[in-house]
């Protein structure tokens, strides 16, 4: 190989490794996760779940909707299949029921705009944990944000005590 020839190459790399990190970056992001925690509450400490959400994105994020989802069925992977065939998406959210925060009273300030590099704390008390999980046999919760451009994220599944 000659040595313009490599450098083509070589140039041909680099700008396509350039124009995706340029694309990733372009793409407003956010993360969504579950933690137990305790929240002073007017002079009375209570338990319950908080609900981040950060934007490590350089830019603005607007969120919509933030909601809470616990576990109904257990679904396996020819249902996973199933699911992706039929609906052409995939399968986050199979075997999981979506509660709006409003149903509990807890204000989740959405719509909102998250600034590059801060985040959003929404805390749910144990006692609505308990009302979301009185009916239920499995005890597992997950958080779900959506953005004004209807994209979902959710976060990783919390085994509820």
């Amino acid at each position: 190989m000659k040595t313009t020839e490599i450098l083509s190459i070589y140039a041909a790399i680099l700008s396509s490794v350039v124009f995706i990190w340029n694309i990733a970056r372009a793409t407003p992001r956010f993360k969504v996760d579950l933690g137990v925690g305790v929240n002073d509450e007017n002079g009375e400490c209570k338990s319950g779940i908080f609900i981040s959400i950060r934007n490590p994105s350089p830019h603005i994020v607007h969120l919509a909707v933030v909601s809470i989802l616990y576990k109904f069925e257990k679904i396996g992977i020819i249902g996973r299949i199933k699911h992706t065939l039929k609906y052409r998406r995939l399968p986050y959210s199979v075997g999981w029921v979506y509660s709006s925060l409003s149903n509990y009273e807890i204000d989740d300030k959405c719509p909102i705009s998250l600034e590059p590099g801060t985040s959003h704390n929404i805390f749910v008390p144990d006692n609505i944990i308990q009302e979301i999980l009185k009916d239920n046999e499995l005890s597992k919760l997950k958080a779900s944000v959506q953005d004004q451009l209807w994209r979902n994220k959710y976060s990783s599944e919390l085994e509820w005590p």
